[in-house]
């Protein structure tokens, strides 16, 4: 019998809409070493929170999400557990993200796109905040670091342009009823999403369609758009 002594495994609760990046946030943390708790709403991740306080270690918050806001969530997020460190995902600047967040009140922050390393580097920092946590967290040699197997990254990556594909027809709805508000929303989460399956035309055709979105130009992002399912067509053709 192997009496060796493993530290037990810290939880940490992922907070993103988008069920690819779930998953794929989860297989990170699972490769580096903890156990991950996936929600897909802030509403979601509150009620996960309640059910058992102590059981998890820190929060990786996406910033753009519908419903509940990602100021909303981390308040009520805190009110269950004051010292809970939180993360923040996103594709914008830090500095903008953290003037939405009083000074000093997020634990830190990963930039979209990010890689295994950038979620060791910023877990490790915040998790390093609270007290107690410590004496929990893995040794540095226990951090793999290791890639992902490549057919679990393939798979990933085909169910991801799927959906993509899938989004396509709605942004088209949405640029035909002029709704851009919802188009910036689309362009920011291909930004974000698109280099971390290693696309970063992807991220560059998001970031077009969030800028042209957020200046109401609709011929703009209707090349944009077309841009974009050309692109498409590559991975998924018709």
């Amino acid at each position: 019998m192997d009496s060796t002594h493993h530290p037990p495994k810290l939880t940490i609760l992922v907070v993103d809409d988008e069920a690819a990046l779930r998953s794929f946030a989860g297989l990170l943390l699972q490769d580096l070493g903890y156990s991950a708790l996936l929600a897909e709403s802030g509403r979601r991740a509150v009620q996960l929170l309640l059910q058992d306080p102590e059981a998890v270690a820190a929060v990786l918050l996406d910033m753009t999400m519908p419903g509940m806001t990602p100021e909303e969530t981390f308040r009520h997020l805190r009110e269950i557990c004051p010292d809970l460190p939180v993360v923040i995902l996103s594709g914008d600047l830090e500095t903008a993200v953290r003037e939405r967040f009083s000074a000093g009140t997020i634990a830190g922050f990963v930039a979209k796109p990010y890689t295994e390393i950038d979620l060791e580097t910023g877990l490790a920092e915040a998790l390093s905040q609270r007290r107690g946590v410590e004496r929990c967290l893995p040794a540095s040699a226990e951090f793999k670091l290791a890639r992902l197997p490549q057919e679990e990254l393939d798979k990933m990556k085909d169910d991801y342009l799927a959906t993509c594909h899938l989004d396509l027809v709605r942004m088209a709805g949405m640029l035909k009823s002029r709704d851009f508000d919802a188009l910036e929303t689309m362009g920011h989460s291909l930004k974000g999403s698109g280099g971390c399956f290693g696309l970063p035309q992807l991220t560059q055709l998001g970031r077009a369609l969030e800028d042209h979105a957020k200046a109401l130009d609709a011929v703009s992002c209707g090349k944009q758009l077309e841009a974009l399912k050309q692109y498409l067509a590559v991975f998924l053709p018709g």
